[in-house]
């Protein structure tokens, strides 16, 4: 059972996080152990929801619900890997503010993409193409952020 059947709730984009926090919880109120409720469906609810809250991960589920490897970075654009390694090197060389400045670009540009697709968000094989090109973009534009930051992943 993947995270939107759980909450029974169509594959989309799109979820209003109020209604998934409402749904949480009258799930959790059933599942819980102090009301009769097994400890592994409390689990299952807990991991479910916190997929479905956060943007980047309801996308991946969506890719691996379509058989789509996350990891895969072939859908990129020709020049996008240059592109970003070029920005990546230039982090300890070239004026952080304009470096700040073309992050938050892309990283604007990346919300306002994701809303578009998510307005028109369909699964069929093209949309799903969108998505991932999406999903591995915006992988980068983080990792870049990150860095940039000086933030250091384990």
């Amino acid at each position: 059972m993947n995270a939107f059947e759980v909450f029974e709730l169509p594959v989309t984009l799109d979820l209003d996080l109020g209604e998934l926090r409402k749904l949480y919880i009258q799930k959790q109120q059933l599942a819980h152990p102090d009301h009769g409720g097994e400890i592994i469906d409390s689990e299952i609810i807990n991991k479910s929801y916190t997929l479905l809250k956060n943007r980047e991960s309801r996308v991946q589920l969506i890719l691996e619900l379509n058989q789509i490897d996350t990891n895969d970075s072939s859908t990129l654009p020709q020049g996008f890997l240059f592109e970003m390694m070029e920005l990546s090197e230039s982090l300890e060389s070239e004026d952080s503010s304009y470096l700040m400045l073309k992050i938050e670009e892309l990283m604007s540009a990346s919300n306002t993409e994701f809303q578009e697709l998510s307005v028109t968000f369909q699964n069929t094989s093209e949309n799903i193409k969108k998505l991932a090109t999406w999903y591995q973009k915006n992988k980068y534009y983080h990792r870049l952020d990150k860095n940039f930051k000086g933030i250091h992943e384990i």
